[in-house]
Protein backbone atom coordinates (compact mmCIF):
# COMPACT_ATOMS: atom_id res chain seq x y z
CA UNK A 1 0.00 0.00 0.00
CA UNK A 2 1.42 3.59 -0.79
CA UNK A 3 0.84 5.54 2.50
CA UNK A 4 2.07 2.59 4.38
CA UNK A 5 5.14 1.94 1.90
CA UNK A 6 5.98 5.86 1.68
CA UNK A 7 5.38 6.44 5.74
CA UNK A 8 8.07 3.58 6.31
CA UNK A 9 10.66 5.23 3.57
CA UNK A 10 10.48 8.14 5.95
CA UNK A 11 10.88 6.77 8.86
CA UNK A 12 13.81 5.09 7.60
CA UNK A 13 15.33 7.88 5.89
CA UNK A 14 14.82 10.18 8.80
CA UNK A 15 15.60 7.58 11.26
CA UNK A 16 12.63 8.32 13.20
CA UNK A 17 12.59 6.45 16.59
CA UNK A 18 9.22 7.62 17.98
CA UNK A 19 6.45 8.80 15.44
CA UNK A 20 2.70 9.62 16.11
CA UNK A 21 0.22 10.01 13.00
CA UNK A 22 -2.41 11.97 13.57
CA UNK A 23 -5.92 11.62 11.20
CA UNK A 24 -8.29 14.35 10.73
CA UNK A 25 -11.61 12.68 10.78
CA UNK A 26 -14.27 14.23 8.90
CA UNK A 27 -13.47 13.74 4.65
CA UNK A 28 -10.67 11.14 5.41
CA UNK A 29 -12.30 8.13 7.95
CA UNK A 30 -16.22 9.90 8.05
CA UNK A 31 -17.68 10.74 5.14
CA UNK A 32 -18.70 14.53 4.50
CA UNK A 33 -21.19 15.27 2.05
CA UNK A 34 -21.43 18.62 0.52
CA UNK A 35 -24.29 20.95 1.94
CA UNK A 36 -24.52 19.03 5.44
CA UNK A 37 -22.85 22.00 7.08
CA UNK A 38 -26.37 23.67 7.57
CA UNK A 39 -26.87 21.24 9.86
CA UNK A 40 -23.90 20.93 11.77
CA UNK A 41 -23.99 24.97 12.12
CA UNK A 42 -27.33 24.53 13.70
CA UNK A 43 -26.47 21.77 15.81
CA UNK A 44 -28.41 18.97 14.45
CA UNK A 45 -28.66 15.73 16.25
CA UNK A 46 -27.11 13.11 14.71
CA UNK A 47 -24.67 14.79 12.01
CA UNK A 48 -21.61 13.17 13.33
CA UNK A 49 -23.33 9.63 14.47
CA UNK A 50 -24.74 8.92 11.20
CA UNK A 51 -22.03 9.71 9.34
CA UNK A 52 -20.93 6.76 6.62
CA UNK A 53 -17.44 5.31 7.69
CA UNK A 54 -14.92 5.43 4.65
CA UNK A 55 -13.76 2.12 5.43
CA UNK A 56 -10.97 1.53 2.77
CA UNK A 57 -9.11 4.72 4.89
CA UNK A 58 -9.93 2.54 8.32
CA UNK A 59 -8.80 -0.46 6.71
CA UNK A 60 -5.81 1.04 5.76
CA UNK A 61 -4.88 2.70 8.78
CA UNK A 62 -5.53 -0.57 10.88
CA UNK A 63 -2.85 -2.62 8.74
CA UNK A 64 -0.75 1.08 9.10
CA UNK A 65 -0.26 0.66 12.70
CA UNK A 66 0.45 -2.84 12.36
CA UNK A 67 3.42 -2.57 9.75
CA UNK A 68 4.84 0.81 11.30
CA UNK A 69 5.97 1.13 14.78
CA UNK A 70 3.45 4.68 15.50
CA UNK A 71 0.98 5.83 17.92
CA UNK A 72 -2.26 6.57 15.61
CA UNK A 73 -4.32 9.51 17.15
CA UNK A 74 -7.48 11.80 15.52
CA UNK A 75 -7.75 14.93 15.44
CA UNK A 76 -10.85 16.78 14.66
CA UNK A 77 -12.53 19.82 15.17
CA UNK A 78 -16.08 20.97 15.59
CA UNK A 79 -18.31 23.89 16.96
CA UNK A 80 -20.50 22.45 20.06
CA UNK A 81 -19.74 19.58 22.80
CA UNK A 82 -22.93 17.78 21.85
CA UNK A 83 -21.05 17.08 18.84
CA UNK A 84 -17.67 16.28 20.26
CA UNK A 85 -19.65 13.34 22.10
CA UNK A 86 -20.89 12.49 18.81
CA UNK A 87 -17.61 12.20 17.27
CA UNK A 88 -16.02 10.12 19.94
CA UNK A 89 -19.00 7.95 19.98
CA UNK A 90 -18.37 7.51 16.45
CA UNK A 91 -15.00 6.46 16.42
CA UNK A 92 -15.34 4.30 19.13
CA UNK A 93 -17.65 2.05 17.34
CA UNK A 94 -15.88 2.65 13.94
CA UNK A 95 -12.41 2.61 14.93
CA UNK A 96 -12.24 0.63 18.09
CA UNK A 97 -8.18 -0.08 17.63
CA UNK A 98 -7.67 3.51 18.61
CA UNK A 99 -6.95 3.87 21.97
CA UNK A 100 -9.38 6.57 23.76
CA UNK A 101 -6.68 8.63 25.45
CA UNK A 102 -5.84 9.48 21.59
CA UNK A 103 -8.80 11.09 20.52
CA UNK A 104 -8.63 14.93 20.27
CA UNK A 105 -11.78 16.71 19.60
CA UNK A 106 -11.45 20.62 19.19
CA UNK A 107 -14.57 22.62 20.02
CA UNK A 108 -14.26 26.19 18.58
CA UNK A 109 -16.73 28.40 16.60
CA UNK A 110 -14.09 30.13 14.62
CA UNK A 111 -12.94 28.08 11.43
CA UNK A 112 -9.99 29.85 10.95
CA UNK A 113 -8.65 29.49 15.11
CA UNK A 114 -9.74 25.87 14.91
CA UNK A 115 -6.62 25.13 12.11
CA UNK A 116 -4.56 27.08 14.45
CA UNK A 117 -5.86 24.84 17.39
CA UNK A 118 -5.13 21.62 15.67
CA UNK A 119 -1.69 22.29 14.97
CA UNK A 120 -0.90 23.43 18.32
CA UNK A 121 -2.48 20.56 19.59
CA UNK A 122 -0.05 17.99 17.19
CA UNK A 123 2.21 20.13 18.73
CA UNK A 124 1.57 19.79 22.33
CA UNK A 125 1.38 15.90 21.98
CA UNK A 126 4.23 15.63 20.20
CA UNK A 127 6.06 16.90 22.75
CA UNK A 128 4.18 15.20 25.76
CA UNK A 129 4.70 11.83 23.92
CA UNK A 130 8.59 12.47 22.76
CA UNK A 131 7.60 12.13 18.91
CA UNK A 132 10.87 12.75 16.33
CA UNK A 133 8.24 13.39 14.01
CA UNK A 134 4.48 12.80 13.41
CA UNK A 135 2.16 12.49 10.01
CA UNK A 136 -0.67 14.82 9.16
CA UNK A 137 -3.25 12.93 6.90
CA UNK A 138 -5.96 15.60 6.34
CA UNK A 139 -7.96 16.61 3.64
CA UNK A 140 -7.36 20.55 3.61
CA UNK A 141 -4.00 22.31 2.37
CA UNK A 142 -4.17 25.23 4.70
CA UNK A 143 -3.93 22.72 7.87
CA UNK A 144 -1.37 20.54 5.93
CA UNK A 145 0.87 23.68 4.98
CA UNK A 146 0.47 25.40 8.57
CA UNK A 147 1.11 22.01 10.24
CA UNK A 148 4.23 21.64 7.94
CA UNK A 149 5.45 25.50 8.93
CA UNK A 150 4.66 25.72 12.33
CA UNK A 151 6.20 22.60 13.21
CA UNK A 152 9.35 23.72 10.92
CA UNK A 153 9.16 20.24 9.28
CA UNK A 154 8.74 17.93 12.30
CA UNK A 155 5.07 17.64 11.07
CA UNK A 156 5.01 15.08 7.94
CA UNK A 157 1.89 16.53 5.63
CA UNK A 158 -0.24 13.90 3.99
CA UNK A 159 -3.52 14.52 2.15
CA UNK A 160 -6.00 12.01 2.05
CA UNK A 161 -5.45 10.94 -1.54
CA UNK A 162 -2.21 9.67 0.16
CA UNK A 163 -4.07 6.55 1.29
CA UNK A 164 -5.56 5.37 -2.08
CA UNK A 165 -3.95 3.15 -3.92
Amino acid sequence: MFCIEEISNIVSKKQIKKLGIFVDMDGVVADYRFGEGKNIINNIQGVYLNKRPIKTNINILKEMIKEIKCDLHIISSCLFEEQKKEKIIWIEKNMPFVNKENINIIISENFELRKEIKVDKILEKMKNNDYDYSVLIDDTHEILFLALSKSNGKIIPMHVVSLLD
